[in-house]
This record gives C-alpha cells, sequence and structure tokens, in this order.
C-alpha cells in the first residue's frame, strides 16, 4: 500500500508541530527568550520538516520489509 505526497506532507508537518512545541519549550527552558525560542523552533522545524518529507518519499521507494498486497 503506498501513501500519496499529500499524505506525507501532512504526516511530516502534524509531526513537526509536536517537535516544535517541545522544542520551544527545551530551548525556552535553556535561554529564558520567547523570542530566541520562537526564531529557533521555528528554523529548525522547517528545516526538519523538509528533510522529514524527502526521508518518507526514499522509504516509500525501498521494498524491503513490504508485504506484498494479496488482491
Amino acid at each position: 500500500m503506498g501513501s500519496t505526497y499529500r499524505r506525507s506532507l501532512v504526516k511530516g508537518f502534524s509531526w513537526e508541530l509536536f517537535s516544535f512545541i517541545i522544542t520551544f519549550i527545551a530551548v525556552y527552558l535553556v535561554f529564558g527568550d520567547f523570542r530566541i525560542s520562537l526564531g529557533f523552533s521555528l528554523v529548525l522545524t522547517l528545516f526538519k520538516a523538509s528533510i522529514f518529507f524527502v526521508h518518507e518519499r526514499v522509504w516509500k521507494l525501498v521494498k524491503w520489509g513490504k508485504i506484498k498486497d494479496k488482491s
């Protein structure tokens, strides 16, 4: 069973929303500065979401470990 590009995008961005929140809290606890936390979290989240999308699409091409559809 495959995945559409849209599904991969939505999946990646939904995960990165959680990641953004966790990163923001961690950076805020270290630096205590809202603007630094927001900036760092936004840049990191956008970068990681882009990399996740590529990673997801590459793994879609890998046949190893997949079970063939019985239909």
